[in-house]
């Protein structure tokens, strides 16, 4: 008898590089494809791009699976590769954070990856720019919000959510055994909540549930007494208001080091400036990526940085120099990465506030975040940090479960799973690595 098997390999008790397979007699369904083990990886050492995957998988950073690696890679692995495998395998990525499609360069170039219409279009734009993983994926698949497409026996529905990413999405997988739901990353604080709310309607009593628990890492909790906070605390909105008091009130040049895929806060924050007197001046990277989801911005590119750029600049864009800003700080608030932090020497003297705004580096755990704090220390700059995270708080973790209130919940894609809990759900797995369990009428069964 035919029946369905979903196996758990990456990303079960840390966070990234989710890795679950959901298999029938024909078909292999993989969601995502980032990074595991991301510590280990040191970008000071070298290797040639056709040889990363065979070191990643040896790495437990990538999945050993057949039917997805080239000829080459499979074969010193021990795999079979995408061209012998029999079964029709394929990936969804439920958004374009690297924990979740850094390794899309990596797979055999034919392997079918589907995402939301959005996720493809910044995909195409990180690749423009450069910022793909080895190399961009070709056979990518864009899918509209609410649409589904069937590959062998397995249907899939893109269900949009809300995230600090343009593009993001969750996923409802239907087989002749039952229904699995899997929701990417998630937030209730973002612009759209009413998405995310929605996204649980629509999942409503799936057979399983398999949910990321990212704030439940963290400390102690006990997920069931958890009440609703008073306040969504550092919101999008509450981000945007800030920006706009320290618009007003700040007498120089601002300077903001955001999390540049969260497109959205800056197409928002373009209007935020311009009414309040000032131009917001952007990398051209995260130019080319307003461009790509608002191409009717008024948007203002820093000449200092053209020089690193690998696309076409846009004929339309301003260019703002150094000069223009020295002459003028207080009509400008200027976004720059990290990577970009000595151009703030040259600046120093009409410098008013530093905003980390999201961007990298993130915490302690990068040894880049003494340094940028060193920095600001060194040179007398005023700084302050204001980002939301695009995680939910656990209270709403809960929430979700409990509207989506699935037979069988699965937390993953967390430090603690056994946090993550609901008594709205039927019964909870927490899988361990290679963990393999068949479905029936909607059951879960352990192999």
């Amino acid at each position: 008898m035919s029946m369905t098997k979903l196996g758990f390999y990456n990303g079960l008790k840390e966070i990234g590089g989710t890795f679950v397979v959901v298999e029938t007699d024909t078909a292999r369904c993989m969601f995502d494809f980032g990074f595991a083990n991301a510590d280990i990886i040191d970008n000071k050492v070298s290797c040639a791009p056709g040889d990363m995957a065979y070191y990643y998988v040896n790495l437990g950073i990538l999945t050993p699976m057949d039917g997805i690696y080239d000829d080459n890679t499979a074969h010193k692995l021990g795999l079979k590769s995408f061209s012998e495998d029999t079964k029709k395998n394929f990936f969804i990525i439920s958004h374009m954070h690297i924990d979740h499609m850094g390794g899309l360069g990596m797979l055999d170039p034919d392997v079918p990856v589907y995402m939301s219409m959005d996720s493809l279009k910044l995909y195409r734009a990180i690749a423009r720019c450069g910022e793909a993983e080895v190399r961009e994926h070709a056979n990518c698949i864009g899918v509209d919000y609410e649409d589904s497409f069937t590959v062998g026996d397995i249907t899939v529905k893109v269900v949009q959510i809300d995230h600090d990413v343009a593009g993001a999405c969750g996923f409802i997988i239907t087989t002749a055994d039952g229904s699995i739901c899997y929701t990417g990353d998630y937030r209730f604080h973002g612009f759209h909540r009413d998405i995310t709310e929605k996204f649980a309607r629509t999942c409503h009593g799936v057979d399983v549930m398999i949910t990321e628990g990212v704030t439940a890492s963290f400390e102690d909790i006990d997920m069931l007494s958890l009440e609703e906070p008073e306040d969504m605390g550092n919101s999008e909105e509450v981000v945007e208001e800030y920006m706009k008091d320290r618009i007003r009130n700040e007498s120089g040049l601002i300077v903001i080091n955001n999390y540049n895929r969260n497109v959205e806060r800056i197409h928002r924050l373009i209007s935020v400036c311009e009414n309040e007197g000032r131009t917001l001046v952007l990398e051209p990277i995260q130019a080319e990526y307003i461009k790509a989801f608002y191409p009717e911005d008024k948007i203002s590119v820093y000449a200092q940085n053209i020089d690193e750029c690998s696309f076409t600049i846009s004929p339309d864009w301003k260019m703002v120099t150094r000069k223009d800003i020295l002459d003028d700080p207080s009509g400008y608030v200027l976004q720059q990465d990290y990577k970009h932090i000595y151009e703030l020497i040259d600046l120093k003297t009409v410098l008013s506030l530093y905003v980390h705004m999201d961007g990298g580096p993130l915490g302690d755990y990068d040894p880049s975040y003494k340094k940028l704090h060193d920095f600001m220390e060194q040179l007398n700059i005023n700084y302050e940090h204001k980002g939301t995270g695009g995680h939910s708080r656990p209270y709403y973790l809960r929430y979700m479960i409990d509207n989506i209130a699935p037979g069988t919940l699965i937390p993953l894609h967390s430090f603690r799973p056994e946090q993550v809990m609901s008594d709205k759900a039927g019964c909870r797995i927490l899988p361990e690595y290679g963990d393999i369990y068949t479905m029936q009428e909607g059951k879960l069964s352990k192999r």
